[in-house]
């Protein structure tokens, strides 16, 4: 088994490389699929609806995470409050399904797609990491016009996660370039797909 982190800041076009990779064979855990899944248990939820209000949950009493984002990005501590619950569960979940791929012998690539694998020690597990770079006025340009997020909200979202990235040099790693068009992003992405089923060869064979 090979496993690859899939890495890089909000509106990079990691999910893109992630979503590919899966369409070429590999396993995904997309964490954001898993952290959304998780909010809804009732301990999570809990948690979460006694931080923030109930004002968060929709009339089927779920938490509504259109009404939960803006308030989690408006201020830095409500991101790291937010954080703090779900951190810890959500890693474990990662690297039970990690593990248990592990030892069912599965032969293939396993990627994590996760903008916060930086600050988590899951990071550590990682053969390789994938990190997806986008120029800022790129990915700005990207939450408001394509996403339609307010200005100054897509500017929160950004800024919360930029000092993460520029920390974060790993030294296994492999940079996809994201300054262009769908087609550049899908070329470039290929090339190190191709990279990393030859690592992948290569730790089957030792």
């Amino acid at each position: 088994m090979y496993l690859i982190g899939i890495t890089g800041p909000i509106a990079s076009g990691k999910t893109s490389v992630a979503k590919l990779y899966r369409e070429m064979g590999a396993y995904l855990l997309d964490a954001d699929k898993i952290g959304h899944q998780l909010l809804q248990t009732p301990a999570i939820k809990k948690k979460v609806v006694e931080q923030f209000g109930k004002e968060i949950l929709n009339d089927k009493g779920k938490i509504d995470r259109e009404t939960l984002g803006p308030i989690v990005f408006e201020k830095k501590e409500n991101l790291n409050k937010l954080n703090d619950i779900i951190e810890k569960p959500l890693t474990s979940k990662l690297r039970d399904k990690i593990i248990e791929l592990e030892e069912s012998g599965f032969p293939g690539i396993v990627a994590v797609d996760a903008a916060l694998l930086p600050k988590w020690d899951l990071v550590n597990a990682m053969d390789m990491i994938v990190l997806v770079e986008a120029p800022r006025w790129q990915r700005m340009n990207r939450l408001v016009r394509q996403l339609g997020y307010p200005q100054e909200e897509a500017e929160r979202r950004i800024e919360a996660q930029e000092h993460i990235f520029k920390k974060f040099h790993p030294k296994r790693s492999i940079v996809v370039k994201n300054n262009g068009d769908f087609v550049e992003l899908h070329t470039n992405a290929m090339k190190i797909w191709l990279k990393i089923k030859e690592l992948a060869r290569e730790k089957a064979q030792k």
